[in-house]
């Protein structure tokens, strides 16, 4: 057998990997705890990622490792390239995955390939910014240079709107800085970039439709997997769900894989996967660059099975033990599919959630679902209320063969997943 190391796990992949399809073929040892979840949490503080890398490296240098993985979109992906570089294995180069994650270098690389995709982008001091110096023009968006999700982003029509977003508290300020700190310690290891992530990124502001292209690159050679559609709650910028196969018209979606293309290439992402998420305006039939992620999209993997007939995780382990990936299209038993994001707008606290009993229901009656539980009894939603607006408690991914029966099968979930807030 072949043994895979798997870095950083979270649920998606612990499903993925315990599939016995791999039985007899591969083993999977991980390392790594979550890291934004209790107890991982307490780990951030003293969390040191190139002596974490070391011990790796020392660990397995004699284990006979095949392959070393990280679906992670923190500091993961960095760490499974830098342990496979330096015990040979294949992998993506860690400069590449880093600048691709900082947001002010990435718009550089992405306006070197796609100047007209790429919106206005600037360096931000957390303190000390100055109006004549900061080289864009409001209104624009504002976002930590490493950052997790949207927490800390925001759009501001003005310096004084800029000023109070940037006066954080002290425990904001310690959030920030926990969250920067181990990928700042990977950039100064890798790379020779001026800037670390102890800074925000301004950018140009940008409309339209919102999807997520994903694929791979194996030697060099990029391949598009697919486009997926991101559909926001009405009102708002916040995902109510994913859904493939898109829906805009095939020559956007032509100029989409071309676009996608050329930024991961001029990134150097020569051996990974990737998704790119863009915007399309209507209005304008033009393009614009949101950000790049040198990962799969662990969410969207049984999506691609559903449709295509192949997983991504697949694909990811095919690059992991340095095999070319084999991707079918459109060879899957259904027609359409969706991962709904449950939210809520309101409450304080969640009083109950569904027992393993109402899962283990849904997902017999509908064998092609996936379902993950985010929340759990007693959870306060006070804090992921104030840093995104919204509490996301549950992901229902579901495939049919129509989208009549697509949204019939979410109105099910919503009934038989029963949920309860304070």
């Amino acid at each position: 057998m072949k043994k895979v190391l798997v870095l950083f796990a979270n649920p998606w992949d612990l499903v993925q990997f315990g599939h016995s399809k791999y039985e007899g073929e591969l083993e999977f040892v991980y390392r790594g705890d979550d890291l934004f979840h209790f107890p991982g949490t307490l780990k951030l503080l003293t969390f040191d990622a190139v002596q974490f890398i070391n011990k790796l490296v020392d660990e397995f240098a004699d284990e006979g490792l095949s392959g070393v993985l990280s679906s992670d979109e923190y500091i993961g992906a960095i760490i499974a390239a830098a342990v496979a570089q330096r015990l040979g294995l294949p992998g993506n180069d860690p400069a590449a995955i880093i600048t691709a994650q900082h947001k002010y270098y990435s718009r550089i690389a992405q306006r070197a390939a796609a100047p007209q995709q790429t919106p206005p982008a600037a360096l931000i001091p957390i303190h000390g910014a100055k109006p004549e110096t900061l080289g864009i023009d409001f209104p624009f968006f504002v976002k930590p240079c490493k950052g997790t999700f949207s927490v800390f982003a925001a759009k501001v029509d003005d310096f004084a709107a800029l000023k109070k977003h940037l006066n954080f508290n002290i425990l904001e300020r310690m959030a920030i800085n926990r969250v920067a700190r181990p990928y700042n310690e990977l950039l100064r290891a890798f790379t020779d970039l001026e800037h670390d992530a102890s800074y925000f990124c301004g950018e140009g502001l940008m409309v339209g439709d919102q999807v997520t292209v994903e694929g791979f690159a194996y030697e060099g050679d990029v391949q598009i997997m697919g486009i997926v559609d991101s559909i926001m709650f009405e009102g708002t910028n916040t995902f109510e769900r994913f859904q493939y196969p898109s829906h805009l018209p095939a020559g956007v979606q032509d100029r989409m894989v071309e676009l996608t293309s050329a930024v991961v290439r001029s990134l150097g992402i020569r051996h990974g996967q990737f998704n790119v998420e863009l915007f399309y305006d209507r209005k304008t039939d033009t393009l614009g660059i949101i950000e790049i992620n040198p990962r799969l999209s662990y969410q969207f993997a049984d999506l691609y099975e559903f449709v295509d007939g192949s997983n991504t995780y697949d694909v990811l382990l095919d690059l992991t033990l340095g095999r070319k990936p084999s991707y079918a299209s459109r060879a899957g038993e259904f027609s359409c599919c969706a991962s709904f994001v449950m939210r809520t707008f309101e409450g304080k606290k969640l009083r109950a959630v569904p027992d393993q009993a109402h899962i283990d229901a849904f997902n017999a009656e509908y064998t092609e679902s996936t379902t993950k539980i985010y929340g759990k009894a007693g959870d306060s939603m006070k804090s992921e209320m104030k840093a995104l607006g919204s509490y996301r408690y549950a992901i229902v991914n579901i495939a049919a063969h129509s989208l009549l029966d697509l949204f019939a099968i979410q109105q099910d979930a919503i009934e038989k997943l029963p949920f309860e807030w304070a």
